[in-house]
Formats: structure tokens, C-alpha cells, sequence
């Protein structure tokens, strides 16, 4: 059963073992020296030589992590500077001294989003300094609170304007409590704390591998010792390796204490408002970002056909402009693309080349042409290899669990009963996701965030236990053996 003490507790020693083994390498590499020449007490070891000074380099060291933390800070600032200083943001509380800058048809959305964090602000007993809207057409939010301090304290939310447009409010409120909770726990400082060890060991290897790529290269053309060569060729690739392995040990547990923030903030969420709310507002949530995702793909696609590089970040921007706010539905998103990409060209097109068209014209060479996109991409499936028949739209749906099929009254939500038969539709499959673009995604351990079905699960299993065990009850009922269901 779930237990947030010992997800707690967890968080507490995923974090503790990666300062500890991110500490054991800062100084494992502060003690090794990596030289091209013989040094005292050296050993040789493909072409290079070894040594071990424990604490020659002690000071030094302190520096080199003083130093990164002082870069961390500054890139992290540089990057809040750039995140806020973007037209797009905007402060709704309290209003900036030089007035709103939000636009007159915006007023309610605003009148709302104040209202509701205030609320829950309140009934939560979480002070927000600042709260701002972010126009954008993907669903998002986060917290910024990077001095959790008495007096010093200044928490910003971040809310995207579509998540005010796709949920409703009691599900928007589940959205503030959870980056309420972010502040509460103090994950920005946290996350701030654990990064800055995580880029120094970064530096130093790319310092070491620039050592050792420095010594091929003396011996391959100032000497022309090919075999001197070959041997460090081998001590390269044994050290990526190594080190390879050795960082992805380490940031799994970085990876996990992530992502049981994420689950702290579901739980509190779940507490202050209501379980089932922050089920349906997980799943809006993610089946957005699903039609947004399989939108993506669709407008690359068609980018492939002419020889140009990826679509530019603005114009993918401009098509998610064009796709309809509320739209939740992907294959409503893949019929789509075609003529949205197609009157995002025209537009290019108008605006770089002062074409005329005559009115209508454009509708009409789109309207003939997109029905021969979705019949081309069509055809484009049945050509993949068998390795790349997983990106079928059919062989994706077959290994999801569309939530939809249990919304038994066609209202976009589910209720309690609805929910139940979802949850016990998931547990009995485990091997399949909600949503397809978590099927792309790399294993649960190498991820900083949990994926919807987990982060579902694990809000069902400990504000509804009884139900949970009887659906476990139900499933062994009809099996041999009694199966371990894991989120």
C-alpha cells in the first residue's frame, strides 16, 4: 500500500545516496591524475599514466564547487530572467505599478485564476508572492520558490493559459495545490541544491575526456605512434564507459527523489481538493498533451517531404496557435494537420513574397490537397519495417488505455463509479500506458517525472485503499497465481 511517509522518507534517500556518490566522485577525481608522462608512484595504464594524490588537490577542489555553484546559480537566474522577461508572461498578481498588461478580452481569465489561487492559497495557509499567466497553447504550470526562508521567502506560480482553457475550476485548483506543495516542500531549492554537484562532475569529466582526447592526439600526429595510439583510443572509450555507467547509477537516484516530489504534490493536492478531481485533471491534462504531441509528429512529417531541415521553433509555435485550445482528441489532431500546416506555409508564403491570392483561392487548394496528405501518410505506414511498426497510429492505440471508453455519459469527466472500472482496467494491464507519447518515453527509472498512469494509480491506491485491494482481490480471483501490481 501506498504510504507518503515512505515516499518521504524515500525522497529523502534517493537524495542523501546522490550526494553521496556525486561526493565519493568529486573526490575520487580530485585524487587522480591523468598524465602523458611517467610521474613518482605512477602506474601505466594504455598508454597513459596514473597516480593517486589523496588531498593534493583539496583546496583546489573546494574552488572548482564554489566556483559551479556560483555558474549554476548565475545560468539559473539567467534562465528565470529570460522565462519572465517573455511577452508572453504575464504578472496578473499583484498587478505590476506601470498597470496590466494583460488584454481587455483576457479580464475574466485573469478575474479567475486570481480568484482561485487565492482561495486555495488561503485554505492551504501558502503565502504567493506573485502569480503570472503564460500564453501558451500546451498545458503547464510551475512554482518558483528559491529561497524557502522566513523573510525571505517569494513563491511565484506559473499557470499556461491552457490550462485554464481545458480544465475546470475545481480541476485548476488542483493544479495550484500541487505547485502549492511544491512550495511548501521547497522543490526549487531542492532541485537548485542537488544540480549544482550534478554539473561540477559534469565539468570534470568533460575536463578528462579532453585530457585524454589531448594525449591521442600528441602521439597520433606529433609522434606517429600508432600503437601508443590505439592503446588510448582504448583508455578513452573504457573511461566513457565507465563514466557513463557511473552517472547514470547516480542520477537515478536524482531521477527518483524527482519524481516523488511529484507524487508529494499529487497527494497534497489530492487532500486539499478532492481524489477523483486531480484524477480527471492528470488525465485533461495528459490526453492535451497527447493530441499536441501527435499534432508534432504529423508537422515534422510533412516538413520531411521537401528537403528542408525541422520546422523552426516559431513555426511549430504558430501551428499550435491554429489548433483549436480545447482540443483533446488526437485524431482529431492528425486530420488536422495537414491544413494547418498548409495555411501556415500560405501565410510564410504571403507574408515573405507579397503574393496575392484571389479570395478563396487558398481554401481551395488546401481543401484539394489535404485529402491526398492523409492518404499519402497513410500509405506511409504500411511501409515501415517490422521494427518500425510501433509508430502505427493502430499498434499505438492497442498498448493504451483510452480513459474515454469508461466516460459512460460522454460529459469528458469521470465519476467515482467510471473511475473505478479505469483504475481496474490499468491494474490489469499492466504493461500499457494512458496515453501514447508515454510510450516513447525512456524507462520509468531514467525519468525526472512519473508518468500519468503511475501518478493515477498511486493517487487511487491511497485515498480509496479498500477499493484498490478489492480490485487486486477481483484480478487474483481470476488467476492461478496472485500477481504483484505495481504503478
Amino acid at each position: 500500500m501506498v504510504s507518503m511517509r515512505r515516499i518521504k522518507i524515500s525522497r529523502f534517500a534517493n537524495a542523501s545516496l546522490f550526494f553521496i556518490l556525486t561526493f565519493s566522485q568529486i573526490i575520487i577525481v580530485s585524487w587522480i591524475s591523468i598524465s602523458q608522462i611517467e610521474l613518482e608512484n605512477s602506474i601505466k595504464i594504455f598508454g597513459f599514466f596514473i597516480s593517486i594524490n589523496p588531498f593534493t588537490n583539496f583546496q583546489f577542489t573546494a574552488l572548482l564547487v564554489l566556483l559551479t555553484a556560483g555558474l549554476q546559480i548565475f545560468l539559473l537566474a539567467l534562465l528565470v530572467n529570460i522565462v519572465f522577461s517573455n511577452k508572453n508572461m504575464i504578472q496578473i498578481y499583484p498587478e505590476p505599478l506601470y498597470g496590466p498588461a494583460y488584454a481587455p478580452e483576457e479580464t475574466p481569465l485573469v478575474e479567475k485564476t486570481i480568484e482561485l489561487v487565492t482561495r486555495i492559497s488561503k485554505k492551504a495557509n501558502i503565502k504567493v508572492n506573485k502569480v503570472f499567466i503564460f500564453r501558451k497553447a500546451v498545458p503547464n504550470a510551475f512554482s518558483l520558490d528559491l529561497f524557502p526562508f522566513p523573510f525571505l521567502r517569494r513563491p511565484y506560480i506559473v499557470l499556461n493559459t491552457n490550462v485554464l482553457e481545458i480544465l475546470s475550476d475545481n480541476e485548476i485548483e488542483a493544479v495550484i495545490s500541487h505547485e502549492l506543495a511544491h512550495i511548501k516542500n521547497g522543490d526549487s531549492l531542492f532541485r537548485l541544491v542537488l544540480s549544482i554537484p550534478r554539473l561540477y562532475i559534469n565539468l570534470v569529466y568533460l575536463f578528462i575526456y579532453l585530457q585524454i582526447i589531448t594525449g591521442l592526439l600528441n602521439v597520433l600526429f606529433d609522434t606517429l605512434n600508432l600503437g601508443l595510439a590505439v592503446e588510448r583510443a582504448i583508455f578513452l572509450v573504457l573511461a566513457y564507459a565507465i563514466l557513463s555507467v557511473v552517472t547514470k547509477i547516480t542520477v537515478r537516484f536524482l531521477y527518483s527523489a524527482n519524481r516523488q516530489a511529484e507524487y508529494l504534490g499529487d497527494y497534497f493536492a489530492a487532500n486539499l481538493i478532492d481524489s477523483y478531481v486531480v484524477i480527471n485533471s492528470l488525465i485533461h491534462l495528459g490526453q492535451r498533451s497527447e493530441a499536441m504531441q501527435v499534432l508534432l509528429k504529423e508537422i515534422e512529417w510533412l516538413h520531411s517531404l521537401s528537403s528542408d531541415k525541422k520546422p523552426s521553433m516559431s513555426f511549430i509555435r504558430n501551428i499550435y496557435q491554429r489548433f483549436p485550445k480545447t482540443q483533446l482528441n488526437e485524431d482529431i489532431a492528425r486530420n488536422l494537420a495537414p491544413q494547418l500546416f498548409l495555411e501556415e506555409k500560405f501565410q510564410e508564403l504571403v507574408k515573405y513574397y507579397d503574393i496575392v491570392l484571389e479570395k478563396g483561392t487558398m481554401s481551395q487548394i488546401i481543401g484539394h490537397a489535404v485529402p491526398l496528405l492523409l492518404e499519402r501518410r497513410k500509405k506511409f505506414f504500411t511501409t515501415l519495417k517490422d521494427e518500425e511498426q510501433e509508430l502505427k497510429p493502430s499498434v499505438l492505440k492497442e498498448k493504451t488505455i483510452d480513459w474515454r471508453r469508461f466516460d459512460l455519459d460522454a460529459n469528458r469527466i469521470l465519476e467515482a463509479n467510471e473511475i473505478d472500472m479505469f483504475i481496474e482496467s490499468l491494474v490489469m494491464q499492466p504493461d500499457k500506458m494512458v496515453f501514447e507519447h508515454e510510450l516513447f518515453l525512456t524507462d520509468d527509472k531514467d525519468r525526472d517525472h512519473p508518468s500519468f498512469r503511475a501518478r493515477i494509480l498511486n493517487i487511487y491506491r491511497f485515498f480509496h485503499p479498500n477499493k484498490y485491494e478489492q480490485i487486486i482481490a477481483k484480478i487474483n480471483s481470476k488467476t492461478e497465481k496472485p500477481q504483484e501490481i505495481s504503478g
